[in-house]
């Protein structure tokens, strides 16, 4: 369906407020064809609909987003210098961008779910657009040495990001050798199709080691696909990172928690499993409308349950703040951790919504 620019100034118009069914309606639609029309709208006019506070955004003469200066948005450059040079006995994580992150500990650098792609699709020419740009890009990236990735939707697996990150240039001028890709069950395939060599496919449970490093991939609430053709045919994973006690540091652990709906089963066992969480990497966003999203995306409450439940003692919130994927505000998720905190008397210091490009210190 094809929409004019009176129709889109009219959606803007009642949307604005997050009243999405309301604005659906001035266009004719059923509620239930609200989200569709929201993204065609998007697609058709190459624009987003919601600004970071949810007013009306602005539109030029061709009916194009007048995008939001710089410092508006809730993201920052990432510090290189510290990247490159890390202290090797404090551990530390950055925020790329959605649920793309780079943790660093004792010498070892890890990159969860990486996405440094304009749109999170199967085409650059289509699909959700970026909000805000990567806190840095692939090759201001330090040696990369293990790559996890929690499931293969197009905002969690990207395929030119895949290709940049085995590319000859990554490898010769960067990383020296492919990183190594620990992936869940049943997608070991996909990356074969780009020859990628350096791959284990792992199942919930499983550990790999590197050193002392142990890996493991462990349950979450959630699904796969790719196509219309391969729904669920591959599994999807968090993943815990466990660097035991030495001389000079105490054990430290770090969970990532890739893309997840909650449950009060899995992550109680994955509390119970790890004991203690140093620092947790749990999703707060992409949660409304929430009789649709509920059985595969947390909202800030929910990520607060699984704080409690996996034992963190830190953590801070991914999967927000980059594509708009569904209905609630850019900026509503840190809002709602915060109220959601308050409720179960958590210092929200202990769970932060840092913004893209900042650093998480041990």
């Amino acid at each position: 369906m094809r929409y004019t620019l009176r129709q889109l100034e009219v959606f803007l118009g009642i949307a604005h407020k997050q009243n999405v069914s309301k604005a659906a309606k001035a266009l004719n639609l059923s509620q239930s064809a609200a989200s569709s029309a929201l993204k065609e709208l998007e697609q058709q006019f190459d624009v987003q609909l919601f600004d970071r506070i949810g007013k009306r955004l602005q539109l030029n003469e061709q009916g194009r987003l007048i995008r939001p200066k710089a410092e508006s948005l809730l993201a920052q450059a990432a510090d290189l210098e510290q990247i490159h040079n890390p202290d090797f006995n404090k551990a530390q994580a950055t925020l790329i961008g959605h649920s793309t992150v780079l943790l660093q500990y004792q010498g070892v650098n890890i990159l969860t779910d990486p996405v440094f792609s304009e749109r999170a699709s199967f085409s650059q020419s289509i699909g959700p657009k970026r909000y805000t740009p990567p806190a840095l890009t692939i090759n201001q990236l330090p040696n990369i040495d293990i790559i996890v990735i929690s499931h293969n939707h197009y905002d969690h697996l990207d395929v030119d990001s895949v290709k940049a990150l085995t590319s000859e240039d990554f490898i010769k001028n960067t990383n020296g050798s492919q990183p190594l890709w620990l992936v869940p069950l049943g997608l070991k395939q996909w990356f074969v199709q780009y020859e990628i060599t350096n791959i284990e496919e792992m199942d919930w449970w499983q550990e790999f080691k590197i050193g002392d490093l142990t890996i493991q991939a462990q349950p979450s609430q959630h699904w796969s696909r790719r196509s219309i053709f391969d729904t669920n045919e591959s599994l999807w994973a968090s993943w815990a990172f466990i660097w035991p006690e030495s001389e000079a540091t105490e054990k430290f652990t770090a969970w990532f928690g890739g893309d997840t709906a909650y449950n009060p089963y899995q992550f109680k066992e994955i509390g119970e499993a790890l004991g203690q969480v140093d620092l947790a990497m749990i999703p707060i966003g992409a949660y409304e409308p929430r009789w649709f999203m509920k059985t595969q995306h947390v909202n800030p409450l929910d990520a607060v349950e699984i704080f409690k439940d996996v034992n963190a003692k830190s953590a801070f919130g991914i999967h927000w703040n980059t594509f708009v994927l569904t209905a609630e505000a850019v900026d509503e998720p840190p809002k709602a951790l915060e109220s959601a905190l308050q409720k179960n008397t958590i210092d929200a210091e202990l769970f932060q919504a840092m913004d893209i490009g900042a650093t998480w210190f041990q």
